[in-house]
């Protein structure tokens, strides 16, 4: 195909914009010489006579407290009268040469004049009374006043009040000028508006005539074809470039048409495989749109809730499923455009007839390569099992707990006794294997001790006693209980926190139990000469915690696991440190049982830091 000539198309187009481009240049030039007409008259109004105005009310204000000053002097004799005199005369002489300055009505000159004459007689006036009253005393000083001075007084207040409405009414003459040309100006605008109008209106539809018709053929071709008839033939006559475009645009309608039939078949295959894959995962799948309408439920989803797909699509998910929780937890996970349970898993639990089951939910926003939001796939994993079966677990592990304290109490007791000697003479050899025997009762009677404290926190039957306590009081009972471990050691054990912090709202010997651990944990991982910090930040409602060491550090693949029961971490020498694993996991279950949170962030042979947060007292 040749090169297109698009000479005639924007010949009309350039005619037409120069003339609209003219109408709307005379439109403009009219209005802005009104706006300047309009600006002159209110500037008239607002900063010449205003001046004027500003300056006969301050003149007649430091008048008068030179008049209350040459009072005070001849009444009360006030030695600060004098300065009150001349502090208001230089004030009155500054407003008064300001008024001469801004002179811009013919009637202002005369009283300016008379004002300056009779002030200056006025100031003349001040140092005779103050003879008259040292040389002849208060009777002739104060008759001096009444005489002479007042007149004066009263003289000066006339000409400033004179002056004052003399320019008040320039304004009020200005103001009325200002108001007629802006009628006239409105008027005048919406005149020449409505002309421009009316010649622009003409000048569109002979323009709409030559261009805009054969556009609006072309225009609603292709809505057809946007509509899916891609058979739609357009047929415009001009041999403008709107014509060459109707020709290229048939071309490319069937282009798609041969395209569409080639691909549709397989759209519809792929797009039915798509979905019973869906529908035949084990999982409950919910699929929503960005506005949380529900787009798609497989079997599972519908047993799960008791709905049929049929009557919820495109209905709002609250509209459909009535539960709170899994609609927020979409809701957080669409607006922050990140994959739910990057942080900590979320179990929820739905009662299904007289049982209950519970699931693991996950929800996973759905964006296309610009980072749109187009929806959201919530999967609801059923778990209920593995819950009875850890709750078995932690109910066997109780059971035993109990059954051991007593046995184990027993022989603590009866291994006391052989120590004493009660029992007869015990030799060196005896005396070191019940040592080692009464060791071996008091880790197994700390292990029962964790077990039950955790199968406590797990069923939420541990007592806490929240009330507001000092940050500094606990770390400082934590630090204690450890100082002496630290300095055998030779690790130093830092804190450092605001003095203004607030307090927290805590079980005082359960948060100082859970500090305590973090702190032996980091003991036991830091070789000799190391350092221990303890750092308290408060962020937004929160305290945050901060136990950080110089450590072994945490390998990479303990670190998302190192809070579950009977995990440990493994020493250099690939054994473990002694303990159970239930120190953290119980330190878990505490924070979360004040509403807070518990990590860790490591980095081999570089130590770690383990940090919880806590509300802050209101």
């Amino acid at each position: 195909m040749g090169q297109l000539n698009f000479k005639s198309l924007q010949t009309k187009i350039l005619f037409g914009f120069l003339l609209l481009s003219l109408i709307t240049i005379v439109v403009s030039s009219w209005a802005i010489y009104n706006f300047f007409r309009l600006s002159e008259a209110t500037n008239n109004i607002m900063v010449e006579n205003y001046r004027s105005v500003v300056a006969a009310e301050n003149m007649m204000r430091a008048l008068e407290r030179q008049d209350s000053a040459e009072l005070l002097f001849l009444f009360n004799q006030d030695p600060d009268s004098l300065t009150l005199f001349i502090e208001n005369e230089e004030k009155f002489l500054s407003w008064l040469n300001r008024a001469e300055d801004n002179i811009t009505i013919p009637q202002e000159a005369p009283l300016l004049d008379e004002i300056r004459k009779s002030y200056v007689v006025y100031l003349s006036k001040f140092p005779r009374l103050r003879e008259t009253f040292e040389r002849d005393g208060t009777e002739d000083a104060q008759q001096l006043y009444v005489n002479e001075i007042m007149p004066l007084f009263e003289d000066i207040i006339e000409y400033c009040q004179m002056l004052l409405e003399t320019n008040q009414e320039a304004m009020v003459e200005a103001n009325e000028f200002a108001s007629a040309s802006a009628y006239w100006a409105t008027y005048s605008t919406i005149f020449v508006s409505i002309t421009a109008v009316i010649i622009s209106l003409i000048l569109g539809f002979n323009i709409a005539n030559v261009i805009i018709k054969p556009i609006r053929q072309l225009t609603n071709s292709v809505r057809k074809v946007a509509q899916g008839n891609l058979e739609q033939v357009i047929e415009i006559d001009s041999r403008d470039e709107i014509g060459a475009l109707a020709q290229e645009f048939n071309k490319m309608t069937q282009q798609l048409f041969t395209y569409e039939q080639a691909n549709i078949s397989k759209l519809i295959a792929e797009q039915k495989k798509s979905e019973a894959i869906v529908r035949s995962i084990s999982d409950g799948i919910i699929v929503t749109d960005a506005e949380y309408k529900i787009l798609l439920v497989n079997h599972q989803g519908e047993h799960i809730f008791n709905i049929k797909e049929k009557n919820s699509t495109h209905n709002h998910f609250l509209e459909v499923i009535n539960n709170e929780t899994i609609f927020k937890m979409i809701k957080e996970t669409m607006l922050s455009r990140r994959a739910a349970g990057s942080e900590e898993q979320r179990i929820i639990e739905i009662v299904q007839g007289n049982k209950k089951h519970f699931f693991k939910l996950e929800v996973t926003p759905v964006v296309n390569e610009s980072r749109q939001l187009l929806g959201a796939v919530t999967l609801l994993k059923d778990i209920t099992h593995y819950k009875e079966v850890d709750q078995l677990k932690s109910d066997f592990v109780s059971t035993v707990s109990h059954e051991f304290r007593s046995p184990l109490t027993s022989i603590v007791m009866g291994v006391g006794l052989l120590k004493s000697g009660m029992l007869g003479r015990v030799d060196l050899e005896t005396q070191e294997l019940l040592d080692a025997l009464e060791e071996d009762c008091q880790r197994l009677i700390r292990l029962v001790n964790n077990l039950l404290d955790l199968s406590k926190l797990e069923s939420g039957k541990i007592n806490m006693e929240i009330e507001p306590v000092e940050v500094k009081s606990i770390v400082e009972a934590s630090v204690a209980a450890l100082k002496s471990q630290a300095e055998e050691k030779s690790i130093g054990i830092l804190w450092a926190f605001p003095e203004n912090l607030s307090r927290v709202n805590a079980d005082y010997n359960k948060i100082i139990w859970v500090l305590t651990n973090l702190i032996g944990n980091a003991l036991r991982y830091t070789e000799n000469d190391g350092e221990i910090k303890i750092l308290v930040e408060e962020k937004g409602n929160r305290l945050y915690f901060s136990v950080a060491d110089n450590g072994t550090g945490i390998p990479e693949e303990y670190q998302d696991k190192i809070f579950e029961k009977f995990v440990q971490v493994p020493g250099k020498s690939g054994t473990n440190s002694g303990g159970a694993g239930l120190g953290l996991a119980i330190a878990k279950e505490i924070v979360q049982a004040h509403g807070g949170r518990i990590w860790v962030e490591s980095t081999p042979d570089k130590g770690c830091t383990f940090t919880f947060t806590l509300p802050v007292s209101a």
